[in-house]
């Protein structure tokens, strides 16, 4: 079957090209003919580009709104050719790419799938639901549609309502990335919704060996923040150096919040160290893949949800921590897990197998 992906994949983000290549290469895997349907969503080019004028306008609302933005803009601009680099090497070495298109997606595809990541989050898009994103596109009669593990946060759900009951009945089969939203959904628009695995799962530490690259023989602690609040800056920080002094004198922390490395090395830093702090889902997902002992920090901003579902759902909430509380070096045992993870592994798989088979 020939596959068109829609998703993320143009975001300089390590989650979303990540979650792209595992589902590229998880579908790969199973004989279909693979693309990454090479959509460049009007946001999301805008919001990588600097000084955008489209920006300016939506965040003109207020002096300090329109500070932040251009504050945040001259910082862009002081990273952005190192890393605008890494993240285009990245989709042209792994990512088997469509040519580049707007909303006139291409119809050569016998399914469309959408997923998985924050597709359907408001707050990824400027405060606007995407129809290409919600499967609203001209696409050939005979195709089918399929949503996989798509996420979002709750408020996102409530906002779409009217536009989740139009769009949802034209899925031919649609799974969630978390229990919560997967139910609400389903209760708002009256359709059948799954819950499947954040592609990233899928497969084991195999998936990632072709991404592996050099990194520092030293013993240290990985520190992952995606987010943060005003009482909550620095006190990441903080955690992982306290408990790289826990676990030696020769322990170092090495920070990846600031999103300026390859993301081979991104990958790589996850596989070979120590231990990792993280307030990420997808620092949360790498510690699991490759069995490092981590914690986890809620802010409890409402996107939390995202991976506490998923510690839930494998049993180990118990790498849950507060700042307040005191974090012990050493070995995690993984083996109920891994045999939990398993079990999601085969239903998500199963789901995939089930609904491109139609």
């Amino acid at each position: 079957m020939r596959i068109g992906i829609i998703t993320f994949h143009r975001a300089h983000n390590y989650g979303a090209v990540l979650q792209c290549y595992a589902l590229q290469e998880t579908l790969k895997g199973m004989g279909h003919d693979v693309q990454v349907i090479d959509y460049r969503q009007p946001w999301i080019e805008d919001s990588y580009s600097l000084f955008c004028w489209n920006m300016i306008r939506r965040n003109s609302d207020s002096l300090s709104s329109l500070f932040y933005y251009l504050k945040g803009s001259l910082k862009k601009w002081m990273q952005a050719p190192r890393k605008s680099s890494d993240f285009r090497k990245f989709r042209e070495r792994f990512l088997d790419m469509s040519a580049p298109c707007d909303d006139n997606i291409p119809q050569d595809y016998d399914c469309y799938l959408i997923g998985s990541d924050q597709l359907w989050s408001l707050h990824c898009l400027g405060g606007i639901a995407d129809n290409v994103y919600m499967g609203r596109f001209e696409r050939p009669f005979e195709s089918t549609l399929v949503g996989y593990a798509i996420s979002a946060d709750m408020k996102s759900v409530m906002d779409s309502e009217e536009l989740l009951k139009e769009s949802v009945p034209a899925f031919d089969a649609l799974s969630m990335r978390e229990r919560q939203i997967a139910d609400a959904v389903a209760e708002m628009t009256g359709s059948s919704c799954e819950v499947c695995l954040d592609p990233t799962l899928l497969g084991g530490e195999s998936l990632w060996e072709p991404l592996m690259t050099e990194v520092p023989e030293d013993e240290y602690v990985l520190m992952y923040e995606v987010r943060w609040n005003a009482g909550t800056k620095g006190k990441l920080r903080r955690k992982a150096e306290e408990l790289a002094a826990a676990v030696g004198p020769h322990c170092k922390v090495i920070d990846l919040s600031r999103g300026d490395r390859p993301v081979e090395e991104f990958v790589s830093l996850f596989r070979n160290a120590s231990h990792v702090v993280t307030t990420s889902f997808h620092g949360v997902v790498f510690s699991i893949i490759f069995g490092v002992p981590f914690y986890a920090f809620p802010l409890w901003g409402g996107y939390d949800l995202r991976y506490m579902d998923l510690l839930e759902c494998v049993g180990a909430k118990d790498r849950v921590k507060s700042f307040d509380d005191e974090l012990v070096p050493g070995p995690v045992d993984f083996t109920s897990l891994r045999e939990k993870l398993s079990e999601e592994q085969a239903r998500s798989v199963s789901f995939i197998e089930r609904n491109l088979s139609k």
